[in-house]
């Protein structure tokens, strides 16, 4: 029985470290790879919605999330996959948000019936062997799509696909590892906790445990029910106790348990202070990729909205001028809008000759660039993955600034084509809501990564004001 209680206090303070080491250790960077995996698969999805190879789910913003549920993987036939995989993967998008979005990163929140569905999540596609011939019917048909996705000549999505996928596999294995981590814990403690409540008391016959496994596994059930009756009863968990406890092997099997949840050597040591935040600052510029299509999309929109203003504005000489411009290949002539927009900073509405012309130029060059963001050998990609902390700093609040401008002007566009064109035509002028919020969107999530890093850093620098060096 002393052994036993000595045990206990070992087993009970290794678990109280490792809950420390996880909670500060893995479970921040489960979180930043659940970023990168929503990002990468919002990228992807956003494409194939895009190329109109999966259609958006009408209902998707009426389901009401209560908690994390893996999406359908129920049989289908051929003729329902479009259909069957819309749905999904609509489901599966909102499922991975709900989980990065209100989620709680922390070892007593991922309890194990958390763990498993979170798990479920990750695996629902299978990353790691993403192929048309994957067992899988939910894989198999992504596959079959990406593959339709990357015909034709679109380099630059072709890229964005296969760039996806990379990370989705990369950042899948980082999370198994991690869970696993977690789940290693709450195995350990879970028999722990049945150990105290009425394990160890049991009047087990060591001769006889394992021979008549049935009756002691009857008896422990019975126990269970009186004293533990709030948890789930796991008979695996029980077998390991029984296997510690009573077998040959047992002394070794605890030791072994003990140094499993023994806090890693090299982490003990090593200072807050060496934590490079270039990663952040790399996936926070990564993520802004998305919006390559979504301003080349807004582009269309507004050259279609322009051509119905010129129908209106424009005589019979004028057409035939911009006939003949188009026919020697010669630029049309610039264009000014006056447009309005409210200024944030001085919550008055301030007016702007915009050039259009050179607004679309600027807009094209932008998107390239963003678009530049999918390819990791792509000499922005080299200049960002060689540049230092400070110039990537520098590249995201530029990058930031510049889509709050754009986002300013193609606001104020929007409203002006609605307002000038007459009413018979109004109808004809296409919106750009819709884009509008998924650039806001984007600018709100790198703002927050901008301030995460600057709140890291100032951490930091207090820590070194004060003579402290925290470790890991």
């Amino acid at each position: 029985m002393k052994d036993a209680l000595q045990f206990q206090n070992d087993l009970a303070e290794a678990l109280e470290q490792r809950k420390l080491w996880l909670d500060r250790n893995l479970l921040p960077k489960l979180k930043d790879e659940f970023s990168i995996f929503k990002a990468s698969f919002g990228s992807l999805y956003q494409l194939l919605l895009r190329k109109g190879l999966v259609q958006e789910d009408p209902y998707k913003n009426d389901i009401k999330i209560g908690e994390l549920q893996v999406p359908s993987e129920s049989p289908f036939t051929e003729s329902e996959r479009i259909e069957q995989m819309s749905i999904r993967l609509s489901n599966f998008d909102s499922q991975i948000d709900f989980l990065v979005t209100f989620y709680q990163f922390s070892v007593e929140f991922l309890n194990m019936e958390r763990l498993k569905r979170v798990a479920g999540i990750v695996k629902y596609i299978n990353w790691l062997q993403f192929s048309v011939n994957s067992q899988y019917i939910n894989t198999r048909s992504l596959a079959e799509i990406v593959n339709l996705a990357k015909g034709g000549n679109d380099q630059l999505g072709t890229g964005l696909i296969v760039d996806s996928l990379q990370r989705l596999e990369s950042s899948s294995k980082n999370i198994l590892k991690i869970l696993k981590d977690i789940t290693d814990f709450h195995r350990q403690n879970y028999k722990l906790e049945a150990r105290l409540r009425f394990f160890d008391t049991l009047p087990l016959d060591r001769n006889s445990v394992f021979i008549k496994k049935e009756e002691t596994m009857q008896l422990i059930k019975r126990k269970f029910a009186e004293t533990m009756s709030d948890r789930p009863f796991y008979p695996e968990l029980f077998e390991e106790l029984l296997k510690e406890n009573y077998s040959a092997e047992g002394v070794s099997l605890k030791n072994d348990i003990l140094k499993q949840l023994a806090i890693p050597e090299d982490n003990k040591e090593k200072k807050k202070t060496d934590i490079s935040s270039r990663p952040m600052l790399i996936e926070a510029l990564r993520g802004l990729n998305g919006l390559s299509f979504i301003l080349t999309d807004t582009l269309s929109k507004l050259d279609e909205n322009k051509l119905i203003l010129d129908s209106e504005q424009n005589g019979f000489w004028q057409k035939v001028r911009q006939i003949i411009l188009k026919m020697l290949n010669k630029d049309s002539e610039e264009v000014f809008y006056e447009i309005e927009y409210l200024d944030p900073v001085l919550g008055t509405t301030q007016s702007e000759k915009l050039n259009f012309r050179q607004f679309k130029m600027d807009l094209i060059r932008k998107a390239r660039s963003l678009a530049s963001l999918s390819s990791r050998n792509s000499a922005f990609m080299t200049k960002l993955e060689n540049a230092s902390e400070d110039q990537l700093f520098s590249i995201l609040s530029k990058n930031i600034e510049e889509l709050q401008k754009i986002h300013r002007t193609l606001t104020a566009l929007d409203e002006f084509f609605k307002s000038e064109v007459s009413k018979e035509n109004r109808e004809k002028i296409r919106g750009i809501k819709p884009e509008l919020s998924s650039i806001k969107n984007t600018i709100v999530k790198a703002n927050q990564k901008r301030h995460e890093y600057i709140a890291q850093k100032e951490e930091q620098e207090q820590l070194k004001k004060l003579g402290i060096q925290d470790s890991q």
